[in-house]
């Protein structure tokens, strides 16, 4: 006999009242259990939608009011607009002011045979040498004053040379000192004897001290 067939006697047996007892009684155990565990759990997931709900309007209320506050004259994209044309002035300042250092680099190659150090002292006064045996003239000394000037532009070095050789050699010797890359003047001659020839003189170097 199925499980509905021995329902069915159950109910059979009863009076109408013991039916409607049964029933209510069954129909009052499903409420009860109801309110014991679906409402809690119903309640619960309730609650929690209703704060990701709540949640969620809130961050479209967040979002909408950042858009309000980027937002000028009707133009949602005014601040990219306005940061984009700030960085195309600072890239065109940028080139500006490279193009002014290039500049200033140039110019200050340009005038490198101003610039006097020691080590141009010693470059200077190799040459006087190398330009006298060029020249077939012999020297007799070299005294050389390296000046420590503050000023911006002026003496830096003076040399006095003593030599003697022949007189076209001497004056070949001097064109080739006063052709010197750096800046010089040669002044203070004193020449005497023929054959050979004496030759004392000095030299100015100009420039700007390291």
């Amino acid at each position: 006999m199925s499980m509905i067939e021995r329902i069915d006697n159950f109910f059979a047996q009863r009076t109408a009242s013991e039916r409607f007892l049964i029933i209510a009684s069954i129909f009052a155990l499903i409420i009860a259990i109801s309110f014991e565990y679906l409402v809690p759990m119903s309640e619960s997931f309730l609650n929690k939608n209703k704060a990701k709900k709540e949640e969620i309007e809130a961050k479209i209320l967040a979002d909408k009011s950042y858009l309000n506050s980027m937002t000028v004259n009707g133009d949602p994209e005014y601040y990219v607009k306005f940061y984009q044309r700030e960085i195309e002035k600072a890239k065109q300042r940028f080139a500006a002011v490279q193009d002014k250092y290039n500049y200033l680099v140039h110019k200050i190659e340009e005038l490198s045979y101003l610039l006097y150090n020691k080590k141009r002292w010693a470059e200077f006064l190799d040459s006087i040498t190398k330009k006298a045996n060029a020249n077939n003239v012999d020297i007799d000394y070299i005294s050389n004053t390296f000046l420590d000037t503050t000023q911006e532009f002026g003496h830096v070095l003076e040399i006095e040379v003593g030599c003697n050789g022949d007189f076209q050699n001497l004056v070949g010797f001097l064109n080739d000192i006063e052709q010197s890359d750096l800046v010089v003047d040669v002044y203070a001659l004193e020449m005497e004897g023929a054959n050979p020839t004496q030759l004392q003189f000095k030299v100015s170097v100009w420039g700007i001290s390291l």
